[in-house]
């Protein structure tokens, strides 16, 4: 950039406007007193500790508002974290202690599942007692149907012999009887032979009659013996098929017994395992709980850490104040105030002409515009100003390279008019409507109220925007009638702005 010095005649009167700041550090005294060489000199080292100060508190201007944006992340995100660890915290507290109970709960089941185990072994030996003895009783009933078959063959034996008896007997009575008759024939001769007949006859009849009896008892005996023989044989058959189905019992049994003892030892291992579970449950309960205390307290330290920031930044601004209040001339930042002070000039007069026509530029009535979301605002004063405003407002953005925004304010944070860009129509988007929907709207943001209380002095604020965007914020105060009225604002990315004014862009102003 071409460097610039005004002249000023005389020493003391330069001294003078500069002490009013009408003149600025890179001037001349157009004189012949000794005493200007050295003032030059002077003059020309402090313009350079002060443009070295005012680039350095810009610098740190820069990066604090990187900090504080890096910080503001962290700290929502320490914040996020320390919720979310308070929350695992809780559920972690309630998984230890769901934990805990599944782990006393599995030791009851293993125990009680031992007990079973004991006690299917116990009835699996009664299942072989009582195989042992059904086999015993079979074995048995097998000798007890040949018994009873042996029986019934004496009985069968016994029967023919006494059939056989009571054969002899009636032939024996039949000759008895044959006897008599020829013992009577042959008279008195014959008669002992006749009582001998009808004493055998006799003896033949007893005998007769008693082989009946025992016929009868007999077949009596035969038929007990073979309904005996009956149900032994259907015991027999019973027991041999209760046998099979107590072998075929006990031999499933003996399976699930052993199917039981691996599931209990299957069990040992789900204790164990679930023991196990249970201590890492417990170590990461309390590991979650150290990461939310510590969550807790970085969230507190990136507070602590923003405050600081704010306060860093405050002290830049505050020194970048005093440092603007020396005009050290022929640098990008002066070009940049020289342009606020050119968009005031202009925005005074274009104020000024509509009090003049008898508009009411101090009206604080905000009118709401109907379904404006976010909130815009009509005035006595807005429909009057705003297209010649967005000129300005446009003329000047148009010509600051790296320029974000130019903005007139009232002392409420209300703009009545604002730059084409930012003046679209509304579509009813949120979103969209806050991006490019700015005009008439009120700005209550720290960085617009810092503007409008700003006592006197060119205020350089930085700030980052939604978007990432590191803004450089120049703003003075704009006073009508000795009263004040709002300031003008001027947004920039100011190292493209130092970069493309330094490099020949030209100088920024309103004419």
């Amino acid at each position: 950039m071409k460097q610039k010095s005004g002249r000023t005649v005389g020493v003391s009167r330069l001294l003078g406007r500069l002490s009013r700041g009408e003149a600025t550090l890179s001037d001349r005294a157009w004189t012949l007193s000794p005493l200007a060489w050295p003032l030059t000199r002077f003059l020309a080292g402090l313009r350079e500790r002060f443009v070295a100060m005012r680039q350095a508190s810009i610098d740190i201007s820069l990066n604090t508002a990187r900090l504080q944006t890096q910080t503001l992340a962290c700290r929502d995100m320490a914040r996020e974290q320390a919720a979310e660890a308070e929350g695992l915290a809780t559920r972690g507290g309630q998984i230890a202690a769901m934990s805990e109970q599944t782990s006393v709960s599995v030791n009851d089941i293993a125990a009680t599942f031992h007990a079973q185990t004991q006690v299917a072994h116990d009835t699996l030996q009664q299942l072989n007692e009582l195989h042992q003895r059904v086999t015993r009783v079979a074995a048995q009933m097998e000798v007890f149907s040949g018994v009873v078959s042996q029986l019934s063959q004496r009985a069968l034996s016994v029967e023919d012999t006494s059939r056989l008896i009571k054969d002899i007997a009636l032939q024996t009575h039949l000759l008895a009887l044959n006897a008599g008759v020829e013992a009577a024939r042959a008279g008195d001769a014959g008669r002992g032979f006749a009582v001998v007949a009808s004493e055998v006859g006799k003896l033949a009849e007893r005998v007769n009659s008693a082989t009946g009896e025992i016929v009868k008892h007999t077949s009596e005996i035969l038929g007990l013996v073979a309904d005996t023989r009956g149900k032994t044989d259907q015991i027999h058959l019973d027991m041999s098929s209760s046998d099979r189905m107590v072998n075929q019992f006990t031999v499933s049994f003996d399976q699930f017994v052993r199917e039981f003892e691996r599931m209990d030892g299957q069990m040992n291992e789900v204790v164990g395992t679930v023991s196990q579970v249970n201590l890492t449950n417990q170590e990461m309960n309390r590991a979650i709980a150290r990461i939310a205390t510590l969550s807790s307290q970085v969230e507190q330290r990136m507070l602590t850490m923003d405050d600081q920031v704010m306060a860093v930044r405050a002290k830049s601004e505050r020194l970048q104040e005093m440092l603007a209040a020396l005009r050290t001339g022929n640098t990008p930042f002066d070009s940049l105030v020289h342009a606020l002070e050119s968009m005031s000039a202009a925005c005074t007069k274009l104020l000024l002409q509509a009090h003049g026509q008898g508009v009411d530029i101090f009206d604080h009535h905000y009118r709401r515009i109907a379904d404006s979301n976010p909130p815009r605002y009509h005035t006595a004063y807005d429909g009057a100003i705003e297209r010649q405003l967005t000129q300005i407002l446009d003329y000047v953005l148009d010509q600051l390279p790296g320029g974000f925004y130019t903005l007139l304010v009232d002392n409420s944070g209300y703009c009545p008019s604002h730059n084409s860009r930012y003046s679209r129509a509304p579509t009813g988007d949120l979103d969209h409507d806050t991006r490019h929907v700015r005009n008439k709207r009120i700005f209550d943001d720290p960085v617009c109220q810092g503007a409008v209380k700003n006592a006197a002095g060119v205020l350089c604020q930085t700030y980052t925007r939604d978007t990432g965007e590191i803004v450089t914020d120049l703003s003075i105060p704009l006073d009508i009638d000795n009263s004040r009225w709002g300031a003008v604002r001027i947004g920039v990315d100011y190292a493209r702005f130092e970069e493309m004014v330094s490099a020949g862009a030209g100088k920024p102003e309103v004419h």
